[in-house]
């Protein structure tokens, strides 16, 4: 499975206010969508919401807010997962 990353390229949107975490990803997964995903499931969270105001969706499956691409040269044998960052790399996951 190809490895895939993701890179925040608008932090200032309210939107990352659904993420627990807004640096950059390395995820195995299938495809992009895959990708997006599995990082949109890794880093969600809730938040509170103001009355009126805009309905916020995680950042990661949004390509105005995350760009995404494949990392070649490794070797595409795992499952899908966050493979950086690490859950004890700063305790986000």
């Amino acid at each position: 499975m190809p490895l895939w990353h993701l890179l925040p390229l608008d932090r200032t949107s309210d939107h990352w206010h659904a993420s627990t975490y807004q640096g950059e990803v390395i995820i195995r997964a299938t495809s992009e969508a895959q990708a997006r995903s599995t990082a949109a499931t890794a880093f969600s969270r809730a938040y509170p919401q103001t009355p009126g105001g805009p309905m916020l969706f995680s950042p990661w499956g949004q390509t105005s807010l995350v760009g995404c691409q494949r990392v070649e040269g490794f070797p595409d044998q795992g499952l899908a997962a966050v493979v950086y960052p690490r859950p004890e790399d700063e305790g986000i996951l």
